[in-house]
């Protein structure tokens, strides 16, 4: 601990003390302004106001707490009584750089970022806090989607500071925002030419590397990163990606396996595996991990729904069913999950809770034709051909396909309406007569209308 934090620690206790024990000490206005600010900085507001109230009662009216003051109202967005105070401080001839700052804070949290970055420009001038004062240039450019400049200002922070990880982690955002990989692989060869060791850099240079799809350079890079870092999960885990794009999936399965010696959460690590071994086609071992997925986290869907996908392709469909049942339990938006589920329902012959679904699904995604048209087949499946027109005619009315005039020919004809099957049956044809041999294999009553003869 530096000789100014021991200080400011004893500040702060001497300040504290008392508070609780409801007396009043004395402090000079250096240290009450220092005891203000660290409460600011740290946003115990409650405590930055009881230190206010305080200074200025010992020390009324001066101008550096009302300075203070006036951070207090910007972290407390009182914009209103923030304004007056500017407008009385810009009286005084002695405006400092923390009157500044306050004031680029002001324009900032009223969305005038312009007249933010004009502000902390200003704040520049003075040569102090420069560090801080370009983070907060970077930051006021990025909102106004500049990042060009943001990149440019978070630069020049860890140029003062190498070992600033914020300015480092902004850097690495602005230049992925912007999508300049190469320039950004050049950042980061920099950086580790500083520092060697610097395990994150060369984890995000091995990142940059599969934002280009150059795998075995970003292979190398994570090598280095797991060798500075063994036990870097995140590590192991895109490592074992880049096995899998350079089809090397037994790797990718070694790489798996070693991360979850050091995985507290090893769900999505047996999940990975999983899939590794479902695209290598070995069904049984891949079951077994989406299993033990779920054994983990019984919570996670992907898990539920992959192995809904294994029993599926071995033939057990009763299993398959179970499982994306449970998937959509935990993910009911999940169109796909329910899509799946109508589809296995339909296989089994679960016909009535097929349509269940599918009237779940065109209330939730009513935009897409194949969902109509799946729909109105289970209705006619089911004999319920008066609500399959009712159906088709909306559904006509949308999309005004082809496919829809050959279902409602087929439901008039089911049900007898030789007329209206027979003017349907022509306008399917006109619209789309490539469509009849497909039509009349689904539906065999079109094939036998007086409109064939």
């Amino acid at each position: 601990m530096g000789e100014e934090e021991f200080w400011e620690d004893e500040l702060i206790l001497r300040f504290e003390e008392m508070i609780e024990s409801n007396e009043n000490y004395y402090f000079d206005t250096n240290e009450m302004e220092d005891i203000i600010g660290y409460y600011l900085d740290i946003g115990n507001l409650p405590f930055a106001e009881k230190a206010l109230n305080y200074a200025n009662s010992l020390h009324p009216n001066l101008y550096v707490f009302k300075i203070k003051e006036l951070e207090l109202l910007i972290e407390l967005h009182l914009l209103k009584e923030s304004a007056e105070l500017i407008e009385e401080l810009k009286q005084y001839p002695d405006q400092n750089l923390d009157f500044v700052i306050a004031q680029a804070k002001f324009w900032s949290l009223k969305n005038q970022h312009k007249m933010s970055i004009r502000f902390y420009k200003m704040a520049l001038d003075a040569g102090e806090e420069e560090d801080y004062i370009y983070h907060c240039l970077g930051n006021e450019y990025l909102a106004i989607g500049e990042i060009g400049q943001a990149l440019f200002y978070f630069k020049a922070a860890l140029e003062i500071s190498m070992d600033d990880e914020i300015a480092f982690y902004s850097c690495i955002e602005c230049f992925n925002e912007i999508h300049l990989h190469k320039e950004c692989i050049e950042f980061l060869k920099q950086i580790i030419d500083y520092d060697p060791y610097h395990d994150v850099a060369w984890f995000e240079l091995g990142m940059q590397y599969m934002k280009i799809k150059n795998y075995k350079e970003a292979l190398n890079a994570l090598e280095f990163s797991l060798a500075i870092n063994p036990k870097s999960i995140t590590g192991l885990m895109q490592m074992g990606t880049c096995y899998e794009k350079l089809n090397n999936p037994e790797k990718a399965i070694e790489t798996y396996i070693e991360a979850l010696e050091f995985d507290d959460s090893a769900a999505y690590t047996h999940l990975r595996i999983a899939r590794v071994y479902e695209k290598m086609e070995d069904f049984f071992k891949a079951l077994k991990f989406y299993l033990q997925s779920i054994h983990e986290d019984p919570q996670l869907d992907l898990a539920w729904i992959g192995a809904a996908a294994i029993y599926e392709k071995l033939g057990n469909l009763e299993e398959a069913r179970h499982y994306t049942s449970r998937a959509l339990e935990l993910d009911s938006p999940n169109l796909n999950y329910r899509k799946k589920l109508a589809s296995l329902n339909v296989q089994l012959g679960f016909l009535e809770e097929a349509l269940e679904e599918y009237e779940i699904i065109l209330a939730m995604e009513s935009g897409k034709f194949l969902n109509s048209y799946v729909f109105t087949e289970l209705l006619i499946l089911l004999g319920h051909y008066e609500k399959a027109i009712l159906e088709l005619e909306n559904s006509i009315q949308k999309f005004n396909r082809a496919e829809s005039y050959y279902q409602l020919s087929n439901c008039y004809f089911l049900l007898r309406d030789q007329k209206r099957g027979k003017e349907n049956l022509k306008l399917a044809k006109e619209k789309n007569s490539r469509l009849f041999d497909e039509m009349i294999q689904k539906y065999p009553i079109l094939k036998n209308s007086d409109l064939l003869q």
